[in-house]
């Protein structure tokens, strides 16, 4: 049994097995047959009674590899360009970053921190495994590099860490934090670190439960692995439809330490693990039947969506193509084929000439906006939420 990454006090008990899923869901292949050939790994959730921490215990780093052919850019977005932007004014006024070095890990393409230096007056370093643009010095005042961030002494000095939907991908989370708290020594040091919420991701069908999140954290075992790490948490909340769990933490910093993990945040997500595998089985085999039935209708249904979730919805529930189409908005994936299923990626121009009357997203983040999307293509067609 696995003692819990979080709270490193009790045993983490198994209450999910999903089975065998995409490993590369951020990979789109020029070749159908690659694509189709692409690695599974098994899925095995595990839970600490204590804190609410769940992991997958199955997980295999080895299977893995994080490079620039792998692409979760969400930035093609505009409702997701414009959280960005506002996060990025709401920690620059908040931590005063004018002058001030940051560290942005995991950092994509680059462009919250570019934004961030450029709203701030702040410098900074990015990496990313998956970064695939120019390396070293950029006009914001970044300084980006395509790898993982080193650890120990060979990390950049920093007045600022953020992390954004990168520290669930880390095999060992709590030693991630522990570095960083030991860099930042006796210095007034702040943090950020965003997460999707376990709580908000168990209590639905799990699409967002997908191989390379190796850890699911609500707000009790985030905080406590990182108060565990030697971090004061400052804040703690949702953005984002409550999809994205996030913490704001200090080192040496007097007077600080307003927030506080609630055990009521705990018992939400040890109750959505209870019905979780049941939930997650129903849901996968409800819309394996609603799209047959819609295709049956001659529907022509469609998903728009070619990110994570959706590969992981389509894995579950349309592993033999039913689909007329999967389009998204990210132009890297036109043309392009998706992991184990090789569903061929469309741009949105494609449901012109088709004219489905059903429409699937798995993110209910972005309906308003697909909604308008599908409007301006002169596409009459029902918004289906899985």
């Amino acid at each position: 049994m696995r003692t819990c990454d979080a709270c490193g006090a009790a045993g983490l008990a198994v209450f999910g097995d999903l089975g065998e899923i995409p490993v590369l869901c951020g990979v789109h292949w020029a070749d159908a047959a690659e694509a189709a050939a692409s690695p599974v790994g098994q899925m095995t959730l595990a839970v600490c009674p204590n804190c609410g921490y769940v992991r997958n215990v199955a997980f295999d780093p080895a299977v893995l590899v994080y490079d620039t052919t792998m692409d979760t850019n969400l930035h093609h977005s505009p409702a997701f360009q414009r959280f960005s932007a506002e996060l990025c004014e709401r920690l620059s006024r908040r931590y005063e970053l004018r002058g001030k070095r940051i560290l942005d890990i995991g950092c994509g393409q680059g462009e919250f921190l570019r934004e961030l230096c450029h709203v701030s007056g702040a410098t900074g370093h990015g990496f990313d495994a998956m970064y695939a643009g120019v390396t070293g010095p950029d006009p914001s005042g970044a300084v980006f590099h395509s790898g993982y961030a080193p650890r120990g002494a060979a990390l950049p000095e920093f007045d600022m860490f953020t992390t954004r939907h990168w520290f669930e991908h880390l095999a060992d989370p709590y030693e991630f934090l522990l570095d960083l708290r030991e860099r930042a020594g006796d210095r007034v040091v702040h943090g950020y670190v965003e997460v999707p919420d376990a709580g908000y991701d168990l209590s639905t069908a799990g699409w967002e439960v997908i191989y390379p999140h190796v850890s699911y954290f609500d707000a009790y075992a985030l905080t406590t692995i990182a108060e565990r790490a030697g971090w004061t948490v400052e804040d703690s909340g949702t953005f984002f439809h409550g999809m994205f769990r996030y913490l704001e933490l200090s080192a040496n910093k007097p007077g600080s330490g307003a927030s506080a993990a609630l055990l009521t945040d705990r018992d939400r997500t040890l109750a959505a693990v209870s019905g979780f595998a049941q939930r997650h089985h129903e849901e996968r085999g409800r819309w394996e039947q609603r799209i047959a039935r819609l295709v049956a209708e001659g529907a022509n249904p469609v998903m728009w969506g070619a990110g994570s979730r959706g590969v992981q919805f389509l894995t579950l529930a349309d592993r033999t193509r039913q689909l007329a189409a999967v389009v998204d908005v990210n132009p890297r994936k036109w043309g392009r084929y998706l992991p184990v299923t090789a569903h061929r990626v469309e741009t949105p121009d494609v449901l012109v000439r088709l004219q489905p009357k059903a429409v699937i997203i798995t993110n209910p983040a972005y309906r308003p906006e697909i909604a308008a999307q599908l409007a301006a293509l002169g596409v009459d067609a029902e918004l289906l939420i899985a």
